[in-house]
């Protein structure tokens, strides 16, 4: 993976489908170890439930995939589950639905539909950010260039994390590996104004500007 959709903290969603209660989490997560525990958690807090069924991909890579029917009749809850994860193309991501059954049997497609809509209704709603492989940098400059900067760093689809003020300006940013070339062509146009970038490293970045998600 180049970029992944990443979930931040726990969004919860709940819904009644045929008098069974559905309670749809949405977790991110640091790995299978993080993922492991959330779903103790939600299995601690519902103890009581009829099912806890989840579906994670824990990692950046979309490698580490796991998901459990949790008692339910096989391949109706866990694995139609995962399968919206992977459509909506997440990472570090873990959904758990925790059913209160109401007495009305859903049938094998039913159940598929409930469980698969759930996490994907959630997942609309969850507010997920685009995470993209990107490059960490500096941009230090004299303060009459530090405007000029930040709109050539948002312009090559990058994202200002900070700014510190001295004798000159240092805006530290996050570019996507794939569009730094063009940032990199726009810096050299202002290194006779004493503009000095430098990259310090990469990583998953989670950029604010995600666009609305649909399926």
């Amino acid at each position: 993976m180049t970029s992944y959709l990443g979930a931040q903290g726990e969004f919860v969603r709940e819904t009644v489908i045929r008098k069974s209660r559905f309670i749809t989490r949405i977790i991110g997560v640091e790995g299978e170890e993080d993922a492991v525990a959330a779903i103790a958690a939600v299995r601690k807090k519902h103890s009581d439930a009829t099912h806890n069924c989840y579906a994670y991909i824990a990692d950046e890579t979309g490698l580490c995939q796991r998901f459990s029917d949790d008692g339910e009749p096989s391949g109706t809850a866990g694995l139609p589950m995962l399968e919206v994860l992977k459509k909506f193309g997440v990472g570090k991501t873990l959904a758990v639905v925790t059913r209160y059954f109401g007495g009305v049997k859903l049938g094998a497609s039913g159940l598929v539909g409930a469980y698969s809509g759930c996490v994907a209704d959630a997942l609309k709603e969850a507010g997920l950010k685009r995470f993209v492989e990107s490059v960490l940098g500096t941009a230090v400059c004299p303060y009459p260039q530090a405007e000029t900067v930040a709109r050539a760093i948002a312009k090559a689809g990058g994202e200002v994390v900070g700014i510190e003020y001295s004798d000159e300006v240092a805006t530290r940013f996050a570019i996507p590996l794939a569009t730094k070339a063009a940032l990199d062509t726009a810096m050299q146009a202002l290194t006779s104004k004493n503009v000095r970038i430098t990259y310090t490293g990469t990583e998953f970045f989670g950029y604010d500007n995600t666009k609305t998600i649909t399926l």
